[in-house]
């Protein structure tokens, strides 16, 4: 059967998996499409990740045995939209398990893994007051559209559960992936959301900031100027060779006062910014390179023109490294267009391969159903003693020295020095130790190891040579999942707060991206 081929911004990321779990109840694979026969498609997603450990496994939905197999088996529709949700005993489950913010946290992750993006799926929120409740998730990745109106089905269940643990981590950080893997789809089940990411945008939040940076955010009164903090685009990553003089412009030349021009601006005179790394910044981060206006930066002419239109030159780095490109209309109520040029050999704008290097892993299982949980796990939320309004979360304690859920997994890519530790640090809620998981450590993924054996029986699946995705893994009792998903990151620490750096130490660097040089964007 010919084959598809999709790639998504998950931060992006992969999907999916098949398995020896306890069996679903019946209703789970009976929707319309379970039928079906299925299809195969190769497919990457970039997305961000900032789901942690106790929120996927400890909210009030998943770690319900009742909540978790009403979600297993009914529409997301049906048990959530209030426009569409019909009176039961199930949506009133559901409604009152939303009083625990991370059951909310894990719907909105959720509802981004499933849903299309554009697409939203409206909801009650029961810690605002009446009146006020109506809210909306909304969606990304679009791993099973269709749940939004039908019984999601097995396959579905294990995609959605593999982007949710892949988009866990214990700290909460928000780090973008990509996510690769092969899709055992029903025949025009999804209807391709997703492309292969030929040109990159930067990430606008760092990782430990709680806000994005000020400078994408749209200005509140306007303004003018290379140096202002608002109201700035992420146009484009590029790789800066190491020790090399580059210049970056959009009409303006490698050096003023006059040159060969790089680049054009048009409908409007703009501005230029350049950041190391891959995200956006303000005009004192450390991280800031340099801004520009043009060679006659103190000119008030809103119009583009060989003097005003943006360029600058710098030094890269003596190893080499990522740099972000920002633009922006000079006058922030103006509307313009920055065509970028790059200094003739530089690698930019950077495919979505090309930034995301660092092979984590794979991540697998399935997290939906009555059965899906430990028997003495059970998450409630009741009414507490003497208030009329107030209400308990009733969690398990912590430490759990066992996985809260029977069948989820991970592998770590050879290339880890210290592969299991990290591994374990990445699913555990608490960093250094084998407590409170979200999943079961099985071993490498691939590569020779002294101690434990290769957990998948690929380390590139056939849909898409060249792409790494890990393939055919197997769980601790060696029975296999179909789907797993491939994270790769874009640095080996991205995931690692500054206490334990030892662990995300990588045998080797991978080289410099190899992408076409491309001269204008």
């Amino acid at each position: 059967m010919a084959s598809s081929v999709l790639r998504v911004p998950w931060c992006f990321l992969l999907l999916a998996l098949t398995g020896c779990e306890p069996a679903l109840p019946d209703a789970t694979g009976v929707g319309p499409r379970a039928e079906e026969k299925l299809g195969t498609r190769e497919s990457d997603i970039r997305i961000a990740n900032s789901l942690t450990t106790q929120e996927l496994v400890v909210n009030a939905i998943a770690a319900n045995h009742d909540a978790n197999e009403a979600l297993a088996t009914s529409s997301l529709e049906s048990l959530f939209d209030p426009d569409v949700m019909v009176p039961s005993g199930e949506a009133t489950l559901m409604q009152n398990q939303l009083r625990d913010p991370f059951a909310q946290r894990f719907m909105a992750y959720l509802v981004g893994c499933a849903l299309g993006e554009g697409e939203t799926l409206e909801w009650l929120n029961p810690l605002q007051p009446s009146g006020s409740q109506r809210s909306e998730w909304a969606g990304s990745a679009g791993l099973c559209p269709w749940w939004r109106t039908e019984v999601p089905g097995d396959a579905c269940l294990k995609r959605v559960t593999a982007c949710l643990l892949a988009r866990n981590n214990s700290r909460g950080f928000r780090v973008e992936l990509s996510m690769r893997g092969e899709l055992h789809e029903p025949e025009l089940g999804i209807a391709e959301p997703f492309t292969l990411d030929a040109w990159t945008q930067p990430i606008d939040q760092l990782p430990t900031a709680t806000s994005p940076v000020s400078s994408s955010v749209p200005c509140a009164s306007r303004t003018s100027g290379a140096g202002r903090d608002c109201g700035w685009t992420m146009h484009s990553v590029g790789w800066c060779p190491a020790g090399q003089t580059i210049a970056v412009g959009a009409g303006g030349p490698p050096s003023c006062p006059s040159g060969t021009p790089l680049g054009s601006s048009s409908d409007a005179r703009m501005v230029l910014r350049v950041c190391r790394g891959i995200a956006g910044c303000d005009s004192a981060d450390t991280r800031h390179v340099a801004s520009s206006q043009g060679c006659s930066a103190g000119s008030t002419n809103p119009l583009p023109s060989p003097a005003t239109d943006p360029s600058m030159s710098f030094t890269c780095p003596s190893s080499g490294g990522y740099f972000t490109v920002m633009t922006a209309p000079w006058d922030s109520a103006a509307e313009g267009t920055a065509n970028v040029g790059f200094t003739a050999g530089v690698q930019a704008p950077l495919s979505e391969r090309a930034v995301y290097r660092i092979r984590e892993g794979a991540f697998y299982g399935n997290l939906f159903g009555r059965y899906a949980l430990r028997d003495d796990i059970n998450v409630t939320v009741t009414l507490a003693a003497g208030k009329r309004d107030g209400y308990v979360i009733n969690r398990p304690p912590s430490p759990q020295a066992e996985p809260i859920f029977k069948d989820l997994y991970a592998c770590y890519d050879p290339g880890w020095v210290s592969g299991l530790a990290y591994a374990t640090y990445r699913v555990c809620a608490l960093p250094g130790t084998h407590e409170d998981c979200a999943a079961r450590v099985t071993g490498p993924c691939w590569g020779s190891d002294t101690v434990a054996t290769n957990r998948c029986e690929m380390q590139d699946g056939p849909l898409l040579g060249g792409d790494g995705d890990f393939e055919k893994c197997r769980d601790g009792a060696n029975d296999p999942w179909a789907e797993p998903v491939t994270v790769y990151l874009n640095g080996a620490c991205d995931l690692v707060d500054a206490q334990h750096r030892d662990l995300c130490k990588r045998r080797s660097e991978p080289p410099p991206p190899q992408d076409g040089v491309t001269s204008k964007r």
